[in-house]
C-alpha cells in the first residue's frame, strides 16, 4: 500500500470526529457551514443519477456525526453537572426540611398562644388578685374607659388597664367613667363596678359605671369640670359641647402595645 493508501483512512477518521466535536461545541454554525458547503458542490455534483449515492453516503456520515455529537455533549453535560445536582439536591433537602420545621414549629408557637391567651373573664379573675395601688383620695384625671378600651381597635379591658398604668406611672390619680354597655361590649355581662376596679388596678371608688340606658359622657365631663381635671379620651364631645368647653382632653393611641398620650 502506497503512503496516500494508508494515510487516506486516518484523515478521514480525524476528519470525522473533528467535525463531531464541533458539532458538539457549536452546532448551528457548523450546520450552516456544511449547508453552505453542500449547496456549492451540488452545482457540480447536482442530485440525480450516480451522484445520489454519493450524497446519501455523505448525509449518512453528517447524520453519524450529529449523533456523536449529540452523545458527546450529553456525556459532558452529565460528568460536569452530577455533582452539582448532587449538591443541589442535597441542598433544596435542607432547606425543605429546614421549612419544614419552621412551619412546625410556628405552628405550634401559634397555637400555644391561642391557647394560654386569657378570655376577658381570666383577666379579670386574674387581675382581682393584684393588689390595688395605694394613691391619693383626689382624682387628677379622669379617663373615659368606654372611649379608651377601644384604643387598640376591639374592646379591650387589657388596653384600658395600660392607660391606667401609664397615668399611675406619671403620679396621676385617674377615676374611670364606664358605659353601662362596656360590659357587653367587652363579652362579660357578669362586670360591675367592684369587678371593673379590680381589674384595672383601682380603688371601687374611683371607677364609675354609669347608669344603663345612660352615657358616661354627661357623667365625667360634669365630674370633670367641677375638679377642673384633664380628660383622656378621644372623643370630641361634639354632642356636649357647652360641657366639653374649657377642659383639657387628652388624647392618645396604642403603639406597639404600650400608650402614647398627647397633651399630659
Amino acid at each position: 500500500m502506497t503512503p496516500i493508501e494508508i494515510l487516506t483512512p486516518i484523515v478521514l477518521v480525524l476528519a470525522f470526529i473533528g467535525y463531531a466535536f464541533c458539532l458538539s461545541r457549536l452546532m448551528w454554525v457548523t450546520l450552516g457551514v456544511t449547508a453552505a458547503i453542500g449547496a456549492y458542490f451540488a452545482r457540480t455534483y447536482p442530485f440525480e443519477g450516480e451522484n445520489l449515492f454519493y450524497w446519501g453516503v455523505l448525509g449518512g456520515v453528517v447524520f453519524t456525526a450529529w449523533l456523536a455529537a449529540m452523545v458527546l455533549r450529553r456525556a459532558e453535560a452529565g460528568g460536569i453537572s452530577a455533582p452539582q445536582n448532587k449538591n443541589a439536591q442535597k441542598s433544596t433537602r435542607q432547606r425543605k426540611g429546614q421549612q419544614k420545621k419552621n412551619a412546625q414549629k410556628s405552628t405550634v408557637q401559634r397555637k400555644g398562644q391561642q391557647k394560654h391567651r386569657p378570655t376577658p373573664k381570666q383577666r379579670v379573675a386574674a387581675r382581682r388578685k393584684q393588689p390595688v395601688t395605694p394613691i391619693g383620695d383626689v382624682p387628677s384625671v379622669v379617663i373615659d374607659g368606654t372611649n379608651v378600651m377601644y384604643w387598640d381597635g376591639q374592646a379591650d379591658l387589657h388596653t384600658l388597664r395600660v392607660v391606667v398604668d401609664k397615668l399611675q406611672s406619671k403620679n396621676l390619680s385617674p377615676h374611670v367613667f364606664l358605659d353601662a354597655s362596656s360590659r357587653h361590649h367587652l363579652g362579660d355581662k357578669s362586670l360591675d363596678q367592684y369587678s371593673f376596679a379590680a381589674a384595672l388596678g383601682l380603688a371601687p371608688n374611683q371607677v364609675t359605671v354609669c347608669p344603663a340606658q345612660t352615657e358616661a359622657d354627661a357623667f365625667l365631663l360634669k365630674f370633670a369640670k367641677e375638679n377642673n381635671i384633664p380628660v383622656v379620651s378621644n372623643d370630641r364631645f361634639g354632642d356636649r359641647a357647652s360641657l366639653a368647653k374649657g377642659l383639657k382632653l387628652v388624647k392618645g393611641v396604642i403603639a406597639g402595645g404600650k400608650p402614647v398620650l398627647q397633651g399630659l
